[in-house]
């Protein structure tokens, strides 16, 4: 199996990758979120602290211990919350068993992950019956997300993301667009 990146995965754990604040920064002027959001892959709050200083009520969870949010959740064997939708950068290699969950539970679901979510064979079943409603890739690639704990030498991102909307209140599907963090960010 041809493996993309240079860290086994036996090295990366849980996979963790925190979300820098210019993503969800991009994505909230980008969307019209809904008010009270669960954070399942939540980390150290990343995500949870910028949609919470900007009104949201998010539940934050996580199945590492990050020391944020409550630990211990494996969000793919939690019940269901009553929340109106799901906002998270989950661990790539289990995005689409929580995009799937996340479809069957909530009317709005973004998810940050690497465009190359979009190419695979396995996923094309999914892609035709639940299409995204929107996408939207950063033109600029985001500054880097490092594996929680890594220790090794801190490089500059080559890695291209996008927010993956699916959003059942709208009758959008399939929108393709483009975003410039860097006109929602503060630094």
């Amino acid at each position: 199996m041809l493996q993309q990146s240079s860290h086994r995965h036996v090295d990366r754990g849980l996979d963790a990758y925190f979300t820098p604040e210019a993503a969800t920064l991009s994505l909230l002027a980008l969307e019209y979120l809904p008010a009270s959001i669960w954070e399942p892959a939540c980390g150290d709050g990343a995500i949870s602290r910028v949609l919470i200083a900007h009104g949201h009520d998010v539940v934050s969870s996580d199945i590492g211990d990050y020391q944020y949010g409550e630990s211990g959740i494996d969000y793919l064997k939690a019940p269901p919350r009553d929340i109106g939708g799901i906002v998270t950068n989950p661990p790539f290699k289990l995005a689409s068993r929580f995009a799937q969950k996340a479809l069957s539970e909530v009317r709005y679901v973004a998810l940050l992950l690497r465009t190359n979510f979009l190419e695979a064979i396995p996923r094309l079943p999914f892609f035709r019956t639940s299409p995204p409603s929107r996408i939207w890739i950063s033109s600029r690639r985001l500054p880097m997300m490092h594996r929680h704990d890594w220790t090794g030498p801190r490089a500059g991102s080559n890695t291209c993301h996008a927010w993956f909307i699916w959003d059942r209140t709208s009758p959008d599907r399939r929108i393709l667009n483009w975003f410039d963090w860097r006109e929602h960010s503060p630094n």
